[in-house]
């Protein structure tokens, strides 16, 4: 391990005289400021073997070329650490990627009585599969000219894409239909809770009376709300940066291509710092889930 990953580790500088067997002549160097300064090392410890910094720098574009990856600096760093074998700080490998322009750009960014309205804002959810947010996204497509539409439900335990529904209109009958799939698919229990806003796919009353006959408990959130369905939100969001903003897309088959190629990265690979930076098929692993079914979907 190199001495700045000590340091960065918390070790105070005698320790790390001692462990490393450094002169300190060589640890502290005469800065062009005020400031006592470190020795930057060139080379980096991966699974216990010395590296130089180039070949770090291509791990990391490696990592960051990936067709759906939308990674900053500590989804990187975390990646580094638990899958290359890295020993490296956080603050280093933001270092590394400013200094190499691989930091991520930062974008700026009726009535009714029946409905069964959000009571919690955060979902007390203690195990997957018996709670679902699901929502619709507009997707742009070049060739056509014209939005299409992506249904997609999530659980939000594990932040697993159940599944998706894509077409220029979805109606109540497709929102149907995917629940359909998605309970034979899984195999879901009864109660389980959904979760939605209030379009007018989600609150017309076939759909309500769907999810009554089916045991299902469906929740809707206030107007203007979307905190209240956070976790598909921010699904939304990733989708957006890692699909909407990278292609263009010619016509509905080319949309639903991209989108089962993204939906399989973002279940199997995409690190999620909500699941202690795992994708959501280690984190279902990780808590004791057999996968069977799901790996192979």
């Amino acid at each position: 391990m190199v001495v700045e990953d000590f340091k960065e580790q918390g070790y105070p500088a005698d320790k790390l005289l001692r462990i490393t067997g450094l002169a300190r002549s060589s640890y502290y160097y005469k800065s062009t400021g005020s400031k006592a300064g470190k020795r930057k090392s060139s080379y980096f410890y991966k699974d216990g073997m010395t590296v130089s910094k180039e070949i770090l720098l291509a791990d990391i574009k490696e990592l960051l070329s990936g067709e759906f990856v939308d990674y900053g600096y500590f989804k990187t760093y975390k990646y580094l650490k638990e899958e290359l074998g890295y020993s490296i700080g956080s603050t280093r490998t933001y270092r590394i990627m400013k200094d190499n322009n691989l930091l991520k750009f930062q974008r700026n960014k009726g009535k009714s009585r029946n409905r069964n309205w959000v009571k919690e804002l955060v979902p007390n959810v203690e195990k997957p599969f018996q709670f679902f947010e699901f929502d619709i996204k507009f997707v742009y497509v070049q060739g056509n000219r014209t939005n299409a539409m992506i249904l997609t439900v999530l659980d939000v335990y594990s932040r697993w894409n159940m599944g998706q529904y894509i077409a220029y209109n979805i109606g109540k009958e497709d929102v149907i239909q995917l629940f359909e799939q998605i309970i034979s698919r899984y195999k879901l229990p009864a109660n389980f809770i959904v979760r939605n806003d209030n379009g007018s796919q989600f609150i017309a009353s076939i759909v309500q009376e769907y999810f009554v006959k089916k045991g299902v408990s469906q929740e809707f959130t206030k107007p203007a709300t979307p905190e209240q369905n956070a976790h598909i939100e921010s699904y939304h969001s990733i989708m957006e940066n890692a699909v909407c903003q990278r292609f263009e897309f010619e016509n509905l088959k080319d949309l639903k291509t991209t989108m089962s190629r993204f939906r399989k990265f973002y279940n199997f690979e995409r690190i999620h710092g909500g699941l202690g930076y795992l994708s959501p098929l280690k984190y279902l692993k990780k808590i004791g889930v057999n996968c069977d079914n799901l790996i192979h979907e």
